[in-house]
Formats: structure tokens, sequence, C-alpha cells
């Protein structure tokens, strides 16, 4: 009986801590005023009932995680959601513009304290101008708050309708979600789980094997932590309906944007002719250019560090290109200027060549001339003496 008392007591521990950690996450969505000294507090307690009646510890803490669940960090009366009607969880989301953006602010803070809300999260920036840069100047800053929060739903519509006239409206997107059947069978299955661990609970009172105990023990220790969850996802559906989300976001605009927005609202209703369309179009394209112009402006003056080092490694790798180049053109050069010269030199060899086959030609037909030159006259002479020798005869 010793071990199963301290057995039952390590099971009291383990649920103790699921129903903490249950009461936490709640507390951090809905009850975020809630200490944790309270939980170590809780948790002690529990701990303490449990080593004398195990049943009766388990409807204690039942009974706190509900009550630690419903806490309403307004500091009204506890949440209590009624099953037989609709479990309405509405959200909505709004955007603003405003001129005087720190004004505007307050009087959100106020708004939400006027109707008994919390901010659940926030995120506001400033300093930076449209293009996400650091602008010194007042003008060029452009202010954004965006935050989710969470206001009491019998106060929703109202807040909502407040929230609206803070600025000027530019979007509004609501929706409204039905969990009552979600909750409905969270909350059959924890009766069912219930059930089942006060069986467990009573066969762990009657076993005498250990070895029996220890798997009832695990049993235990399994559907405890399964309560635990199912408790902690109906606390957080009791805070959905209990709290709405309202998300807002605040945009800072300046009175210029707000009158060239209405002009340009302006010429959409109305018909435009051609040749007004013709001068718009070439007026926003010629800003369009000077925009392009400053662009690349801003991007020299911003990146002129990157496009020296550019600079440097495209000179680098052009200077010895370069150097390479001419060299190679020189030894080109060179190469054909040999060449050229071996033609020169082979061309005045092969006239040279046939200047003397020429002088040669001539020399062998003036000599081919005069050798029949010198043998006709030859064979005049000897014709003429034939025929003298013939005439004398004669006589």
């Amino acid at each position: 009986m010793k071990n199963k008392r301290i057995a039952a007591i390590i099971a009291a521990l383990t649920i103790a801590v699921a129903m903490a950690g249950c009461g936490k996450a709640v507390s951090d969505s809905v009850a975020h005023k809630n200490s944790s000294a309270e939980n170590t507090k809780y948790v002690a307690e529990s701990t303490e009932a449990y080593a004398d009646d195990i049943d009766f510890a388990y409807e204690a803490n039942a009974e706190a995680d509900y009550d630690g669940g419903n806490t309403n960090p307004s500091g009204s009366t506890d949440v209590k959601v009624d099953l037989d009607k609709q479990m309405l969880v509405y959200r909505c989301s709004i955007a603003l513009d405003t001129i005087d953006f720190q004004q505007t602010l307050t009087t959100l803070k106020t708004k939400i304290e006027e109707y008994h809300g919390f901010v659940e999260r926030e995120n506001q920036t400033d300093g930076n101008n449209t293009s996400g840069k650091y602008a010194l100047d007042e003008d060029e800053k452009d202010y954004y708050y965006t935050a989710t929060i969470r206001i009491p739903s019998e106060y929703y519509e109202s807040f909502v309708s407040a929230t609206e006239g803070i600025g000027i409206l530019r979007s509004k997107n609501s929706s409204v979600d039905n969990v009552a059947t979600r909750y409905g069978v969270l909350s059959n299955e924890l009766e069912i789980y219930e059930a089942e661990y006060d069986r467990y609970l009573k066969q762990y009172e009657e076993t005498e094997d250990e070895s029996i105990a220890l798997q009832i023990q695990s049993e235990l220790r399994s559907l405890a932590l399964t309560i635990s969850d199912i408790k902690t996802e109906m606390s957080m559906l009791e805070s959905d309906v209990a709290y709405s989300y309202v998300t807002i976001t605040i945009h800072k605009v300046t009175q210029k944007e707000l009158d060239e927005e209405a002009e340009r609202i302006q010429d959409e209703e109305k018909e435009e002719s051609f040749g007004t369309r013709l001068k718009d179009t070439a007026k926003e394209s010629w800003k369009n250019f000077l925009a392009f112009l400053e662009g690349i402006l801003l991007f020299v003056v911003e990146s002129w560090w990157v496009l020296m080092i550019l600079a440097l490694i495209a000179l680098a790798i052009y200077l010895p290109v370069r150097r390479a180049s001419k060299k190679s053109k020189k030894i080109r050069k060179e190469q054909e200027e040999m060449a050229r010269k071996a033609a020169e030199a082979t061309r005045q060899q092969y006239l040279a060549q046939q200047q003397k086959a020429a002088e040669n030609n001539r020399k062998q037909v003036a000599t081919d001339t005069i050798d029949k030159k010198e043998s006709s006259d030859k064979k005049d002479d000897e014709k003429g003496t034939e025929v003298r020798s013939d005439a004398n005869k004669e006589e």
C-alpha cells in the first residue's frame, strides 16, 4: 500500500503539472495578468490533495482549471458559456490612414481601455521612408502601427464603429465563426475520458498486484494529459467567444497624398477625352522616367564602393588581357612582316629569273637571227658564184 500511495502521489504531480500548464496556456491568451507564483501554489495544493484523496484532487483540479481559463483580463466577472446558445467568434480587420499619427494612436489606446479590451500583440515602425531606408526628414518618414486587439464580444460592434472614426477608413473585413459544434464535441470527449479515468482510478485503488498497478498508473497519466489538452482547447474556445479579435493597421499619410488620391478618384469618376488621357499618360511617363533616373542616381550614391570594387576587378582583368592582346598583335604583325618580306624576296627572285630568262631568249633570238642571216648571205654568195660560173661557161 505504501508503494501504491507513492505511485498515487506521482500521478497527482503529473496531473497537477498538466493542469497548471493548461491554466498557463489560457492565461497567456486571455488572462495575461496571472503570475507564475499562483501556478506554483496551485500545483502544491493539488499535490497535497492527491496525497489524501486522488479522486477528490482530480475534481478540484478540474474546477480550478475552468476558473483559471475564464479569468477576465479587465477585472470583470468570469466568462460563462451557455452550451444551449451559439458560440460565435468575431474577427475584424481595419486599415486606417491618418495625418496626425500620434493623436490617432493615443485615441486608439483610449478606446481600448474604454471598451475593456487589451492588446494581444502590436508592431510599430517609424523613421523609415517608403523605400525602407531610415529618413531624417519628418515628412519623409513612413509611420505604421499594427495591433491585434481583444475586445469583449459584448462591446465588439461598438468598438469597431468607434474605431472606424479615428482615421480615414481604407478597408474593413469581418468574419464570424461558430465554434459551438467543436466545443460540444470536446465536452462529450471530456465526459468520456473523465468516466474512463474514474474507472481506472477505481481499479487502481482495488488492485493488489504491483505490475497491474503500474500499468493502471501509466493509463491514468495518459488520460490525465489528454483531459488537460481537451480542457485547454475548451478554455481557448471560451476565450475566443468571450473576446473578439480586431486587427487594426494605422498608416500615416500627408495632406498632399490625400489631395492626390482625391484628385485621382475624381479623374477616374469623370469621363476623360483622348487629349486628356494622352496628356496624363505623358505626364505619368515623365514622372516614371524621372523616378527611374532618381533610382539610378540613388543606387550609384549608395553603392559607390561596390561599383568601385567591380571597376577595380574589371580593370585588373582588362589590363593583362589588353597587354597580352597587344603583344599578340605585335607578334602577329612581325610574323606578317616577315612573311611579306619573304614573299617579296621570292617575287623579286622570280622576276629576276624571268628577266634573265627573257634576256637569254632575246640573246638566243638575236644569235639565231644572225646565224640565219649569215647562212642566207652565204647561200646568196654561193648562188651568185654559180650564176657567174654558168655565165662564163656560156661565153
